[in-house]
């Protein structure tokens, strides 16, 4: 079988890192996904980059995790996207993945090691035309996400919660699945970030102590808000799921699909969602790098 992925780990094309990597031992990491084309000008750039290597970086100084710098980091990205660019393709995925290094056993760390650098680029397959047409199905999953209010917001490599939520909506036959906490609130899908739309006014959850302040939940908030009479985040309550004209899902890869159904409450593909993946599609929009 053909592998199109490539792999960049500290600088070199190789697909192998140390066993004793402390990523594979405890999830001590963390992670990026984005888009990357090639652009008008004939150059491979990514989607929102300064915003992911920004959210990266905030991550790994929270849990105290060397990061090279932006130069570095950029030459990386040029280094991948070239060879990617090399091998024909005209865009993919781009999955950057930054561990504390190697070290040996226990959980302590020195504090003064070397991270891994990984950047992956995958090929990127488009969704199914119909879910941005038609909308998709919903169900709420029985699994929880983790609590912790240091790591809320954060893309960190302890996604064992993810793992378990992926194998529950696939075992039901789902796309995606809405996550819930201990009290009924709706936190985020499993792979996506949720909205909720009644008479022009946009709510969606608001990160407290789990869940991932996604790019393009930061994005919607930010330049779609004209849209919107007004932006709500505030906890909402799987009992209220009732009260919506529409719903969407929205996260950096598949931009926004809409909803037609949870459990058994149906809502309208509203034509904001259509005009919303439209502007997605402009490259000045982008932010391209």
């Amino acid at each position: 079988m053909k592998n199109d992925s490539i792999s960049l780990i500290n600088n070199r094309f190789t697909k192998y890192i140390s066993v004793y990597d402390r990523g594979v031992s405890y999830g001590d990491g963390f992670f990026e996904t984005m888009k990357w084309k090639v652009s008008n000008d004939n150059l491979p750039k990514v989607e929102f980059w300064n915003r992911h290597i920004s959210r990266i970086t905030k991550s790994c100084k929270v849990a105290k995790i060397n990061i090279p710098d932006l130069t570095t980091l950029n030459n990386y990205k040029s280094k991948i996207l070239k060879r990617a660019k090399k091998n024909n393709f005209k865009n993919g995925i781009l999955k950057i993945i930054i561990t504390r290094g190697s070290g040996g056993r226990g959980y302590r760390f020195e504090k003064n090691m070397q991270p891994t650098v990984i950047f992956l680029s995958f090929p990127y397959k488009p969704y199914p035309s119909s879910f941005y047409r038609n909308g998709i199905k919903l169900e709420i999953c029985n699994n929880f996400l983790s609590k912790n209010f240091f790591l809320k917001g954060l893309k960190h490599l302890n996604r064992m919660d993810s793992v378990l939520l992926a194998d529950e909506i696939d075992n039901k036959g789902n796309f995606e699945g809405v996550v819930i906490d201990e009290n009924d609130n709706v936190i985020e899908g499993m792979m996506s970030n949720i909205f909720f739309i009644k008479k022009k006014i946009l709510y969606t959850p608001k990160i407290n102590f789990f869940g991932i302040e996604g790019i393009m939940r930061q994005i919607i908030l930010e330049k779609f808000s004209n849209l919107f009479d007004q932006i709500i985040v505030e906890p909402i309550n799987k009992r209220k799921l009732a009260n919506f004209d529409n719903v969407f899902i929205s996260n950096s890869i598949m931009g926004v699909i809409p909803v037609n159904k949870i459990e058994k409450n149906n809502y309208r593909v509203s034509s904001l969602m259509t005009r919303i993946n439209n502007e997605l599609k402009n490259e000045n929009f982008l932010e391209l790098n």
